[in-house]
């Protein structure tokens, strides 16, 4: 099986690699099972009303199935397990209805999925609870409805705070093709050239001399409307299928026939969500420094795999959270909840464990700033990355950070949490976390890596001073080891981040 990054540059430190002891993810299988086997809340437990009503409205990728998945696995959760769905007034619109066998208790989820930009005003005005989103709320839409006159408009700083911007999953993309295809990887803007018409044969991305056949999910699918956004740069899904001017038979509604074409056709291409790559092969992805990156959940879950992306929940800032909702939100983040978003196909937010090459693939290109050779990164901080991790593992878990500060960004403040509970299960217990700080290249070389070790040791005081977890060291190292380009201002921020790293006889189970 192929190795999950490959980097072009060799270092040895000392003469040496130094090599880490993969706990191949048994402590994180201890968790997660523990996780499982959990006591359910019992459906008097809950404190939503008898006749409950919850509104959701925006995004289709997380409208169109996911949202009726949580919907009836959170209904089932609170003992309501005659479910069924009904349409709406237009497409796009339905609702999950769900009742006791003596109908003495009914919950009803209303669904309006027309599009990420459609859930803000109306949450604004108070005519949904929820605003679904398949990308971060922008000031353009709290612009839009200011000038559409709606009161209360909140700040975008108070629309992307902790408590009210939720991140309930990631989606990513596997684009595919045949297995002896001999193409490894492309890049981005080759993936666009090819759906764009622009390349029409493998001979023109280093393949055989064959046509090139495109295939692309259904309009109307969450994954496609993904793969305009993250390969094709447009967003508008009718704008997007002319300018792909795919036939009808080269468009499929289901992932598994997309794949499964693709699996028996030599000269096939197309792309399906990461749970869906069956006996196709998923390409490679490779950005114009030099760094590639696979479909592995891990590098997902991480954010360093380029063909992926956020999926959130918006509540309204100042406006107290119902039980209706609140209860909605706390199954969505249980292990049931996070099941039925890889159900719909996406990738949850459990942590993960790297495959024990991981820190010697990391080592390996520490001292290339990927920034187009402007940067050399100092020995020193790349010897301190090995300090870090020498005999660790490292956890998907990846603290960002609100943009020129400390304070972590909204997922990043829900992972201390989740952190925290893996910390203390037994398969744990006892262990050391390094919490590696890192920065982007950009700016002064000193300022950088005292900000990253600054953000290492914030993460680390939350850990301390909120769940009172021992045993762990921030380091900071500066522009080493980076995971995205530093040349492109759209990936370069993507470095500025703090990883986790585990080592210890309790984490080895």
């Amino acid at each position: 099986m192929p190795s999950p990054i490959r980097y072009i540059v060799p270092f040895l430190l000392g003469g040496t690699i130094l090599a880490g002891t993969g706990l191949a993810g048994t402590g994180l299988g201890a968790y997660q099972a523990a996780q499982a086997q959990a006591p359910t809340q019992a459906p008097s437990a809950t404190q939503i009303p008898n006749d409950a009503v919850l509104r959701l409205a925006g995004s289709n990728t997380v409208g169109q199935k996911l949202a009726a998945m949580l919907a009836a696995g959170w209904a089932r959760k609170i003992g309501l397990p005659a479910i069924r769905t009904d349409a709406g007034a237009a497409e796009e619109e339905y609702s999950v209805i769900a009742e006791r066998a003596e109908a003495s208790r009914r919950l009803r989820v209303d669904v309006r999925a027309h599009g990420s930009t459609s859930g803000a005003e109306p949450l604004f005005r108070s005519q949904i609870d929820i605003w679904m989103s398949s990308r971060q709320a922008r000031e353009s839409d709290l612009e839009a409805s200011r000038k559409k006159n709606v009161p209360g408009i909140p700040s975008f700083a108070q629309i992307t705070a902790p408590g009210n911007e939720h991140v309930i999953a990631l989606d990513a993309l596997a684009v595919l093709v045949h297995p002896r295809n001999p193409v490894q990887k492309l890049s981005v803007a080759q993936i666009k050239d090819i759906y764009s018409g622009k390349l029409t044969n493998w001979a023109d991305v280093g393949g055989p001399s064959l046509p090139i056949i495109r295939y692309s999910r259904e309009s109307n699918s969450g994954t496609f409307d993904t793969f305009c956004t993250l390969v094709m740069g447009i967003g508008d899904a009718p704008k997007c299928t002319e300018a792909m001017g795919l036939a009808k038979d080269a468009r499929f509604e289901s992932s598994e026939d997309l794949s499964d074409t693709v699996a028996s056709n030599p000269s096939g291409i197309g792309f399906v969500g990461v749970g869906y790559i069956r006996g196709a092969r998923a390409l490679d992805i490779a950005s114009a420094c030099g760094l590639t990156s696979s479909a592995d959940v891990f590098l997902i879950k991480a954010d360093e795999y380029p063909l992926s992306r956020r999926l959130y929940l918006y509540t309204m800032p100042g406006r107290a959270m119902s039980p209706t909702i609140r209860e909605f939100l706390q199954f969505t983040f249980s292990t049931d909840g996070q099941a039925r978003v890889v159900e719909a196909g996406f990738v949850n937010l459990l942590a993960s464990a790297a495959k024990p090459d991981y820190m010697l693939q990391r080592i390996a290109i520490g001292t290339n700033a990927f920034d187009g050779g402007r940067l050399r990164v100092r020995g020193s901080d790349v010897q301190e990355l090995a300090r870090a991790t020498n005999g660790a593992e490292r956890l998907s878990i990846t603290f960002r950070f609100r943009a020129g500060s400390n304070t972590l960004d909204s997922l990043a403040d829900a992972d201390i949490a989740r952190l925290a509970a893996l910390l203390r299960t037994p398969a744990y217990e006892g262990a050391e976390v390094a919490l590696v700080g890192f920065s982007q290249a950009a700016g002064d070389y000193q300022e950088n890596r005292a900000l990253s070790k600054e953000r290492a040791e914030a993460v680390r005081d939350r850990l301390t001073a909120d769940h009172g977890l021992k045993e762990i060291t921030a380091y900071g190292v500066g522009p080493a080891s980076p995971v995205a380009c530093n040349n492109e201002a759209a990936s370069a921020g993507r470095n500025q981040r703090v990883e986790v790293w585990i080592r210890g006889k309790g984490a080895r189970g």
